[in-house]
């Protein structure tokens, strides 16, 4: 199992990168933000609340609820995700805090349906890895429309970090 102190270090980075890429998205005019770009989930607003759809529903599955997965169309804007979205990032964190033990089998439903079954460390590291796939697909994005995105590596978090 991933230690809590781990864990804790990860989710910190999630929210530190994805907070970055909310304030990079912000340069954006609207007409860029929403463009189909053809890359992951269409467009940096859709690809955004992507990700944020996949951490509260996560969040949601180890607290024992089960909610939709997405908003009805349009989904939240960026200024929305800005609000909502930490307070999910630090909801997994108060989890991990809280949660005695992180080995413990989560049994749920995939969104087709699917049972399954895993431990809730291993879904709090995929949560981190999922929103670093989806980051870096926005990361591309931007530089598909001219902006040069913001360093959100782990390793600028680590070095931005105090011993």
């Amino acid at each position: 199992m991933e230690s809590k102190a781990t864990l804790l270090i990860h989710l910190d980075y999630s929210l530190w990168a994805t907070s970055k890429l909310l304030d990079a998205a912000s340069r954006l005019s609207s007409a860029e933000l929403t463009r189909d770009l053809q890359v992951s989930h269409s467009s940096v607003l859709i690809t955004l609340q992507h990700i944020y759809y996949a951490d509260r529903t996560w969040l949601a599955r180890l607290e024992g609820r089960q909610i939709d997965f997405a908003d009805p169309a349009p989904g939240p804007t960026l200024e929305q995700l800005k609000e909502h979205w930490p307070p999910v990032l630090a909801g997994l964190k108060a989890y991990v805090e809280a949660e005695a033990d992180l080995d413990r089998q989560l049994t749920s439903r995939r969104l087709n349906g699917d049972t399954f079954t895993i431990a809730r460390w291993k879904i709090l590291l995929h949560v981190v890895n999922h929103a670093t796939l989806h980051r870096g697909q926005v990361m591309a994005m931007l530089r598909q429309l001219g902006h040069v995105p913001p360093a959100t590596d782990l390793f600028y978090f680590y070095l931005q970090q105090t011993v």
